[in-house]
């Protein structure tokens, strides 16, 4: 037997785990992507570690082959507070996207307190449900983009 606080301890705080949890319940995290040709999904998000000294959470990334976009989200629990933050951000990777390869753009994570989304502690549910929605709207206008341009 293992110390519960422990296990399954890979050095991302409890709450991302519980997060991370959450997103991989569904058997898929994009319903849209659902393709009845070949019956199965055609988005496939890859996850990795996340480590920006004491927010230690992960970054789901999805890649869309028809326009070769790709949507990344990082979440954490904050390093000052009890929240679960998440960051949101578009860029290729060829690797698992880090604080030091991530480009924000002007758009987010100037500091510390900008970031895309954040809700209370504990609230492991509603930070999964925003990343599954931010993924299926992604999803939907990179599908709508693709068929715009045939």
């Amino acid at each position: 037997m293992a110390k519960l606080e422990h296990y399954l301890d890979d050095g991302a705080d409890a709450q991302s785990r519980a997060v991370l949890a959450f997103l991989q319940e569904a058997s898929s995290l994009v319903e849209e992507s659902w393709n009845p040709q070949w019956d199965r999904y055609d988005a496939e998000p890859e996850v990795a570690r996340w480590s920006n000294c004491r927010e230690q959470g992960y970054v789901v990334s999805l890649y869309h082959s028809g326009n070769s976009r790709q949507l990344n989200i990082a979440f954490f629990e904050h390093r000052n507070s009890d929240a679960i933050c998440a960051v949101k951000w578009e860029q290729w990777f060829g690797n698992a996207p880090t604080i030091e390869t991530a480009d924000f753009g002007d758009d987010v994570y100037k500091d510390k307190w900008d970031v895309s989304h954040k809700v209370g502690h504990g609230e492991v549910v509603a930070m999964a449900k925003w990343i599954r929605e931010q993924f299926e709207a992604f999803w939907k206008e990179c599908g709508a983009e693709k068929n715009s341009e045939n």
